[in-house]
């Protein structure tokens, strides 16, 4: 047992006030001779000794009814208690709202099971308790405010498609409570402790606040999705070509069957819908990847989902995309017709990836800008520098006389680099760079200026400019096999594809789909984005955006030339999420070493008998309180003046003597 307020103990030396009174009473009767009476003496002599009792029992009960009043001042308590009986506490309450939590739950989604989980918490706060509200996904909800505040933000809550960094929230939780010592400290998870949300380690725990973890029931089944989609053209596409998509199938979990040669994997069935209407199916092993053909498309944009039949979370069984197509273009190219570019050009010609007639959208000028004007007409110019650094100043003039706020410089020690993997369908892996030319702005450059590509040294090997109502590229690198690696490497004509056809539009972005959940940066002219579900949302050009749900996103603007602009982007389940594994509990202790970590559940008795873990015993004081009022009707029935009085049978009383007692 405990107290609450010990010195209010002291007021228990009270009792011996009616200790004092009930031995200083004394019998002030007088005595009057009546012979007649004296037959009575016995009679007296028996209603004194239960005169006697009764006053003792009095003063037992005014002595009980002290000591009750001043146990229930101190405030005792006893035990453990309940999860109300704890200290005033500073909560961080985090309720994870990642895609594995739709999955089913005894016969509900888990993530309501979660969020009546985090109501339990909330009904359990005392007054004085703190509450701040994380989701795992998405901008803390609450911020040190009461227990009714917390919960109405909880109702705000909705489930996302994006991944739980379980680790990260618990660190930005913990960091977000106050550590001034005056409460107690506690993290409150309510997850599935998927264990690919803790896939990376936090930081060793500086603090002290305990982290009680819900143990949700594992997984009955294993769970199917699709993990992958890929374009087989990219996000923009010339017309006049085939299309596919690439789309890979995942199955896991704990009661995934055996991966053994005599075990046949279960296939999935998987079905194609384009601009809303089914395009194609296949079949195909789970783990596997299956080829779907789009059907011939016209220029503009599409949108284009695929779904396998569901097992397990729901989000996962779709996978968006969106492409824009768009004509291929008509390249003029100046330079040497035998080169790496020129014969690359003719490749992309006769693979229909470019067009074959007309003036040229594109134009390409490699090394040699003496020759007249070769950009004139066109609405997009690639530069590529000389390879010999005599021509460099002539090339820099070039660059002055279209208005290009760019100079190329000679760079002596840049040596041998590699260049930083792109945004695009190809990789760059291996490619070395030993010839380079520093770019630099003159008089400040564009805000609309895109370094696309740079060195591993951070330095922009491919800058994307616009220049007098037309677009230019600048290389940094001559385009040759001394300069770099990349003219004879496989990503040659892939890079050419993406500079020429997806890098020469500005309305080509993105260049791949999103994660769900994930920021993401928008394009300079974006000025609203539309969700799936139809809500419209104004944005700031280059700002960044998450989304919170798997679906094709609309972007809409105003271009560089005063145009209206659209695009559309995809966003999806990231892989991570196919997995429903649970960590370990001891996993998870090793996980945040250094910090206690307390599981409960998966009852919710379990878990409100797991949490507010800095507990002080359950309070009696209550039921002191109503003892002293039954006292107190005991005391003022055994004090009323003549309740012991019996009349006779001619109606006198029985008293034989007169007097006062006090």
């Amino acid at each position: 047992m405990s107290f609450l307020y010990l010195s209010a103990l002291a007021l228990g030396l009270s009792v011996v006030v009616p200790l004092i009174l009930h031995l200083r009473r004394r019998q002030t009767d007088r005595r009057v001779s009546f012979p007649a009476l004296r037959y009575l003496s016995r009679a007296e002599d028996a209603r004194s000794r239960s005169l006697a009792a009764s006053d003792l029992l009095l003063l037992a009960v005014r002595i009980g009814l002290l000591i009750a009043l001043a146990l229930a001042a101190a405030g005792p308590l006893i035990g453990r208690g309940g999860a109300r009986d704890h200290e005033p506490t500073d909560l961080a309450l985090i309720v994870d709202n990642s895609a594995s939590v739709g999955r089913l739950d005894e016969n509900r989604v888990l993530f309501e099971s979660l969020v009546e989980l985090a109501r339990s918490a909330l009904d359990a706060t005392r007054p004085e308790d703190r509450v701040w509200l994380f989701p795992t996904v998405g901008e803390p909800l609450a911020a040190g405010v009461s227990a009714g505040r917390a919960a109405s933000a909880l109702g705000q809550l909705q489930p996302t498609d994006g991944a739980a960094d379980l680790a990260a929230v618990v660190a930005r939780a913990a960091a977000a409570l106050p550590a001034d010592g005056e409460r107690r400290r506690e993290i409150q998870l309510l997850s599935d402790l998927q264990a690919s949300a803790l896939r990376v380690a936090p930081a060793a725990a500086t603090d002290a606040a305990p982290l009680v973890a819900y143990a949700p029931r594992p997984p009955d089944e294993p769970n199917g999705a699709l993990v992958d989609v890929e374009l087989t053209g990219g996000t923009t596409a010339p017309s006049g070509t085939g299309h596919g998509v690439i789309v890979r199938s995942a199955r896991a979990g704990p009661a995934a069957p055996p991966d053994s040669p005599d075990d046949a994997p279960a296939e999935a069935d998987i079905r194609l819908e384009l601009d809303g209407r089914l395009a194609g199916a296949a079949r195909a092993p789970w783990g596997a990847s299956a080829v779907l053909g789009l059907p011939e498309l016209g220029p503009g944009l599409h949108e284009g989902r695929l779904e396998v039949d569901p097992a397990g979370a729901r989000a996962d069984d779709l996978r968006y995309f969106a492409i824009r197509v768009v004509p291929p273009p008509n390249v003029r190219f100046h330079g040497d017709a035998n080169g790496f570019v020129g014969l690359g050009i003719e490749t992309l010609r006769d693979g229909g990836r470019l067009g074959t007639g007309g003036n040229g959208a594109v134009a390409v000028v490699d090394g040699d800008l003496s020759i007249g004007a070769p950009w004139e007409g066109a609405e997009t110019v690639i530069f590529i520098p000389p390879a010999d650094p005599v021509d460099l100043a002539a090339f820099n003039q070039g660059l002055a006389s279209v208005g290009i706020a760019w100079q190329a410089r000679v760079d002596a020690g840049s040596g041998d680099l590699g260049l930083a993997e792109p945004e695009a369908a190809f990789s760059l892996s291996g490619v070395r760079v030993r010839q380079r030319y520093l770019l630099r702005a003159t008089g400040g450059g564009s805000a609309a200026d895109t370094a696309l590509l740079r060195t591993e040294d951070g330095e922009p090997w491919l800058i994307r400019t616009d220049s007098n109502d037309r677009m230019a590229l600048l290389l940094a690198s001559p385009l040759t096999a001394t300069a770099s690696d990349l003219p004879a490497h496989p990503a040659m004509v892939p890079f050419l594809e993406t500079l020429l056809v997806h890098w020469s539009h500005l309305a080509t972005w993105p260049f791949a789909d999103f994660g769900a959940g994930r920021p993401l940066a928008l394009p300079e002219w974006a000025g609203e984005v539309e969700s799936p579900d139809g809500t419209v949302r104004a944005v700031e050009g280059g700002a960044r955006f998450t989304p919170l749900t798997a679906g094709v996103y609309a972007v809409r603007g105003t271009g560089s030339d005063g145009t209206a602009a659209e695009t559309h982007f995809a966003a999806n389940v990231p892989e991570e999420e196919a997995d429903p594994t649970p960590m370990e509990r001891r996993e998870l202790e090793e996980l945040f070493a250094g910090r206690p970590v307390f599981t409960a559940g998966p009852d919710a008795s379990a878990w409100e008998n797991g949490i507010f873990r800095s507990r002080r015993g359950r309070d009696v004081a209550p039921w002191l309180i109503a003892l002293a009022l039954a006292l107190i009707g005991i005391e003022l029935y055994l004090a009323t003046p003549g309740r012991s009085r019996r009349p006779s049978a001619d109606g006198e009383g029985s008293e034989a003597t007169s007097g006062a007692s006090n």
